[in-house]
């Protein structure tokens, strides 16, 4: 059950509960972050509806007339389920007084978000990537004053985002291996004599990007920061953590959690990863409700034009991973032992991971590296 699919079973419902055209209702993305605890997802349509069906509700209607929006379309899933309507069947539906509707998924709805998450371009798009074309890439080494450079990175970034979810197809996005090396960083230097090129030179192109991306404001104050040694204008001089090969670098935390993810997947085909039993990844929660948010968190990114929401979210959606995979070991690792086995025994989550920070990387314009 993806987002997009969510949104239209919710859309058929209002429809059918308030006798409205397709258009009448307007667009809500449902949301993972904003469902209840035990619940996978929530619909926020009813107070967005509310103007248009009020002269419709009884008067004497008991609670908030958005919960009684809501508890119609509810009534209308729950009558489509018993129809044989496609992905009307959830495990649970509840509403609450502020109108939303919250949604627990069924064990095979779950099992299809992680399925289609493992495609990113498709599931945080939409689309499918199969036009002709190049993706925009600035040479930032090509600019002078390290402003410029982030500008170049930023417009970078917007352009991809831009070119990702809306107009015409998007070219393709990489495949094969990637690989860790840098071509700043494991080549002759000496040509690298402006302040973006010896940044370029002392931290890599990747860091450099995600460092750009990272903040919010387009003219960043004078040594401000986006959190400890993590300079919005990081200079060879001063490169705080950007140049280390650590978690304290955000950007080697985002591309090493990528390279992890695939790592896990090659460890599960090489043991025995058995067929899941039961209802598939509860211990990973944290994890599925990023993934499903990754649509609407792109969607917004695209529409304000800010590149630094997607880097927020992919860093999230890396912590929750970290996490996930770190909270116990389940069984064996690779040959030399030494990485936790949840991943390699229960791999359609990696998978999934893989597939979204992949995508998200390449939409800032950074690699993600494909082995550890």
């Amino acid at each position: 059950m993806t987002p997009r699919r969510l949104e239209t079973v919710v859309r058929r419902a209002a429809v059918r509960a308030f006798g409205l055209g397709e258009a009448d209702v307007p667009f809500v993305w449902p949301r993972g972050g904003h469902a209840a605890e035990d619940a996978d997802a929530a619909v926020a349509l009813a107070p967005r509806l509310l103007g248009r069906v009020r002269g419709e509700l009884p008067r004497d209607a008991e609670g908030t007339h958005r919960a009684v929006v809501c508890g119609r379309i509810v009534a209308q899933i729950s009558a489509m389920a018993e129809e044989g309507e496609p992905d009307a069947g959830f495990a649970r539906i509840v509403s609450d007084e502020r109108g939303f509707a919250h949604f627990t998924l069924t064990c095979e709805q779950r099992r299809g978000l992680l399925r289609a998450a493992a495609d990113g371009p498709r599931f945080l798009t939409g689309r499918d990537w199969t036009g002709a074309g190049e993706w925009p890439r600035s040479a930032l080494h090509e600019a002078g004053p390290l402003a410029q450079a982030r500008r170049y990175a930023r417009a970078d970034a917007r352009a991809r985002i831009a070119m990702a979810v809306g107009g015409p197809d998007p070219p393709p996005g990489p495949v094969g291996e990637v690989s860790w090396r840098d071509r700043y960083l494991d080549t002759d230097r000496t040509g690298l004599f402006t302040p973006a090129g010896r940044l370029l030179g002392r931290v890599g192109e990747d860091s450099a990007r995600v460092a750009f991306c990272r903040s919010v404001p387009e003219h960043p104050k004078e040594n401000e920061t986006t959190g400890r040694c993590l300079p919005v204008l990081p200079s060879a001089e001063n490169p705080g953590a950007w140049s280390r090969l650590t978690d304290a670098n955000p950007a080697f935390r985002l591309r090493y959690a990528h390279a992890h993810a695939l790592s896990s997947l090659r460890w599960a085909a090489q043991g025995t990863a058995p067929e899941p039993h039961d209802c598939p990844h509860t211990h990973g929660a944290g994890v599925r409700g990023l993934l499903f948010d990754g649509p609407s968190v792109l969607d917004t990114a695209a529409r304000r034009e800010e590149p630094h929401i997607l880097v927020r979210y992919l860093e999230a959606l890396t912590s929750a991973y970290d996490e996930w995979r770190t909270a116990s070991a389940a069984g064996a690792g690779p040959a030399s032992g030494t990485e936790p086995t949840r991943a390699a025994l229960d791999p359609a989550l990696p998978a999934a991971v893989a597939g979204v920070l992949g995508t998200g990387l390449f939409l800032l314009g950074v690699s993600a590296p494909t082995r550890l």
